[in-house]
């Protein structure tokens, strides 16, 4: 039987694309602001990197605990919007606590919320598309005058937008408040996560519909080569971390000026959502995934390389925009591989084990940074660039066994 949802494919793309842009909102509060408020709480900054960094570990547990009950439970919408009920209710909470006990629940609980939703998102996401294009392709529809075939990139930069968005609207939030309301910003994105979660509902059934061009595919694919690509894609991923921590402290040092590094950072993320709405026209299944992989790899590298050699404002402007291949061709190429080599019955926990592998392995290189800057300063970045050069490496090999089938 022939998996088809009633809904078309233009409305099929909105939901998907609303339920990541919506998602990511949040991260534009979270990311530059909850650290300000752990501050402004009376954290001092070893307890603000304790209480930032203990999610990362204890996601390598719960992550891949909730992705194995989605797949048993065949509804990977329904564990996905139970995930942000909770990070909505804990976001809430975090309005009305004080002390360092109880943030650091809060904040950790809230990490580990936010971090089942992202594989689940993604999980979900990659079924409905397979599922939709292959009922295109065999009910004829797969023709010039059809509407193009959905693809994941042009989905998923709605994300990456609506990270910028949520800076912007966040700022300007706590320009008119203060920082003690940054909890009510991430209640009310977190709100609207939860609603685009059960709007897009209805693609539960697309989603867990029998694929017709996969029957007799039910088991393993190719389940040994998982290990080296979630391995590539976490050390890639892990070794932003440096960058990530200690990145605009360090520029500011330099005596570049905060309009240069928030410019620095949004270009970052500019590219990034470039690179996502246009990875379509190269990329639409996995046959050159592991090329996007180790592309990802390979400009990690040569970003770290150069933020290593202490640039001057144009080279570093120019390693920014790396980050839409650092980031983005690793976390695409990891998908579309993961997607294709996970069993049927494991592509929610094949993706959880990605998103643990990333957040354990970043929660090391997170620990690891304070010493390694303290005592090289840039050079520190060196090591950043091994970290991606071995992912580099494991994206080659799999690339290698791929071909030899």
């Amino acid at each position: 039987m022939i998996a088809s949802s009633p809904l078309s494919s233009r409305a099929i793309a909105f939901r998907l694309a609303l339920l990541y842009a919506m998602t990511f909102l949040t991260y534009g509060v979270q990311i530059p602001f909850l650290p300000v408020w752990l501050g402004a709480r009376g954290l001092d900054d070893q307890n603000i990197a304790f209480v930032l960094a203990a999610p990362l570990f204890l996601r390598v547990v719960s992550t891949p605990l909730f992705a194995r009950w989605a797949d048993k439970r065949g509804d990977f919408v329904g564990v996905l919007a139970l995930s942000l009920i909770v990070m909505t209710a804990l976001c809430v909470a975090m309005i009305f606590i004080s002390g360092f006990a109880a943030i650091f629940v809060a904040v950790t609980l809230f990490s580990c919320a936010q971090g089942v939703a992202m594989p689940l998102n993604d999980a979900l996401t990659f079924a409905v598309l397979r599922a939709q294009n292959q009922w295109r392709a065999l009910t004829g529809a797969n023709n010039a005058a059809a509407p193009r075939p959905l693809e994941y990139g042009r989905i998923r930069k709605w994300g990456s937008a609506a990270f910028i968005l949520g800076n912007i609207v966040a700022g300007v939030f706590l320009s008119l408040t203060s920082v003690s309301a940054i909890p009510y910003g991430l209640a009310a994105f977190a709100l609207l996560s939860v609603g685009a979660a059960y709007y897009a509902a209805p693609l539960g059934v697309l989603a867990h519909a029998p694929a017709p061009l996969e029957s007799g595919r039910s088991g393993a694919r190719g389940p040994g080569l998982l290990i080296p690509v979630i391995a590539a894609a976490a050390l890639i991923q892990a070794s932003h971390s440096l960058v990530n921590t200690f990145g605009s402290l360090h520029w500011a040092r330099e005596g570049y000026s905060s309009v240069f590094i928030g410019a620095a950072w949004a270009l970052g993320v500019v590219c990034e959502t470039a690179f996502f709405a246009f990875v379509g026209r190269w990329v639409a299944g996995p046959d050159r995934a592991a090329g996007l992989l180790a592309l990802g790899g390979v400009t990690a590298v040569l970003r770290w390389l150069i933020m290593a050699s202490d640039p001057g404002g144009v080279l570093l402007a120019l390693a920014q925009a790396g980050h839409g291949f650092s980031f983005a061709a690793t976390h695409t190429g990891s998908m579309f591989l993961i997607f294709e080599l996970a069993p049927n019955a494991m592509r929610a926990r094949a993706q959880g084990w990605l998103t643990a592998a990333i957040a354990g392995v970043s929660g090391i290189v997170v620990t690891l940074s304070g010493p390694l800057y303290a005592g090289f300063g840039e050079i520190a970045y060196l090591a950043m660039a091994g970290l991606a050069a071995v992912g580099v490496a494991l994206a080659v090999f799999v690339e290698a066994r791929r071909r030899m089938g």
